[in-house]
């Protein structure tokens, strides 16, 4: 019998081992590609590179961007980005209207008229959503940094109000004893020493003739603190101002034009916002009998006009409070059908810079003009939904809120009003990011912020400031 035949099986080396493993390791299979972008056009950008572009914009349009989504609403209402964007906005600030300037009208007894833009002398105005001054006396008293603060005559003592139109929101400020509504003098400016805003009520011209026992006193309220208190009697100043009349901030300080009883003349009063003490400011140079007609600022300049009736017109600007550069000078009015010009010579009121570098001027409650400077020579600016206004105020866009540091602030809107807010931002829960109308609305938004950085990138800033109109 045959023996069966087998193979034996060689035992092999481990370098053989080793490369029969190799040869059966399988590659690995290449990663999935990325899905394709449903939008080519969009790209992710770096977070500092994202607020480097939203602090060049407008308050009105990332009052809007806040619900594009929370990360880019904790960063819009962060203090760090309201200062940074309140800090590009004040260098910018009554250059022209197209940048960080916004002027208000106030009308007796209606709503505030916005002026929103400036090309080739034709001003479009809106109504702003104010619903706390409709059909009520009030008045601007002051402004700073994108707060005004109103006195409104709601038939029961008055309310003394701090309004952000640029983010629609207000806050009413406690009344000082025997407040006397509308008739009162209040301003309002930004003490840096202690990084809040102060609210400074000053004796009242029609409160001395009008109101029988009354006792002129200067009281302070911080934002912060909300409460009034009373300055020392011996720095009380022995003048009087009218109510009609707007605080001017300038370089840390509040100024008036003020009635000196004694002499029978005007005086600037200037109020330190820091030190709470006031003093005398010497007015410009007078060659020739001028009075002053006049107080404002443009840009960081206090500035005056000191006017002859029926002949020419003067401002002068000081940075010091000493030293003062006469700016403009003319006696070339511009006709008028029916009027004669040198009756509104002591009407003239500068606020601000066209972005062609002339002076945009406002001819008390009627019209508006703009004056070159390089030919001496005026020209007429058509402002559209607007005929007659009592006041005219010159602020600077910004984030800031009315509230001061915590304090409640209210909707100036009415019910109902759309003003660019997402719902998202009262309910944080309600998020329907895949929901058609949302994804709409943020569609628009992003096409809104695209239109804001192009106009950013496109706008040239060469304006020219007042040492260039010398």
């Amino acid at each position: 019998m045959r023996k069966k035949h087998t193979d034996a099986k060689m035992p092999t080396s481990p370098n053989h081992r080793r490369e029969e493993e190799e040869i059966n390791i399988k590659p690995e299979p290449p990663p999935p590609p990325p899905p394709p972008n449903p939008n080519p056009n969009q790209m992710e950008l770096p977070e500092d590179i994202v607020a480097d572009i939203l602090k060049r914009l407008p308050a009105k349009s990332l009052v809007r961007f806040r619900c594009v989504c929370k990360p880019w609403c904790s960063l819009i209402t962060s203090p760090n980005f309201v200062r940074t964007h309140l800090k590009l906005n004040r260098s910018q600030f009554q250059s022209d209207l197209g940048t960080s300037t916004r002027i208000i009208l106030s009308r007796y007894c209606d709503t505030l008229l916005s002026m929103v833009s400036e090309n080739n002398n034709v001003v479009e105005t809106v109504e702003l959503d104010f619903a706390l001054v409709r059909n009520l006396p009030y008045y601007v008293k002051g402004h700073s940094d994108g707060l005004l603060c109103l006195v409104i005559n709601d038939g029961f003592g008055g309310m003394a109000v701090i309004y952000n139109p640029s983010i629609q929101e207000y806050r009413k400020l406690p009344s000082p004893c025997n407040f006397r509504s509308t008739r009162e003098v209040l301003g309002l400016g930004f003490d840096a020493s202690i990084d809040d805003y102060k609210v400074v009520r000053v004796p009242s011209n029609y409160c001395r003739l009008k109101c029988p026992g009354y006792q002129p006193q200067v009281e302070v309220l911080e934002l912060k603190t909300n409460c009034w208190r009373k300055i020392p009697d011996e720095d009380t100043p022995p003048f009087f101002i009218e109510h009609i009349f707007q605080a001017t901030e300038v370089n840390g300080g509040l100024y008036w034009l003020a009635e000196d009883h004694d002499a029978s003349r005007c005086v600037i009063l200037r109020f330190d916002l820091a030190e709470e003490k006031f003093k005398v400011v010497l007015p410009p140079p007078d060659e020739s009998c001028k009075s002053i007609s006049w107080i404002g600022a443009l840009k960081d300049w206090l500035c005056v006009v000191h006017t002859r009736r029926l002949s020419d017109v003067h401002v002068w600007a000081t940075k010091d409070d000493k030293n003062w550069t006469k700016i403009i000078t003319t006696s070339r009015f511009p006709r008028i059908p029916g009027r004669d010009p040198f009756l509104d010579s002591f009407r003239y009121m500068p606020l601000c810079y066209t972005e062609k570098g002339a002076v945009l001027m406002s001819v008390r409650g009627e019209r508006f003009v703009t004056f070159d400077t390089r030919d001496n020579t005026f020209e007429h600016v058509d402002i559209r939904g607007a005929q007659h206004w009592l006041q005219e105020t010159v602020y600077c866009e910004s984030l800031v809120s009315p509230g001061g540091g915590g304090n409640p602030t209210e909707s100036a809107v009415a019910l109902g009003s759309d003003v660019g807010v997402a719902e998202g931002e009262q309910d944080e829960d309600q998020t329907a990011v895949g929901d058609s109308t949302s994804s709409n609305s943020l569609r628009q938004l992003l096409v809104g912020l695209k239109r804001e950085v192009h106009n950013l990138l496109v706008c040239s800033v060469g304006h020219r400031n007042i040492n260039d109109d010398n």
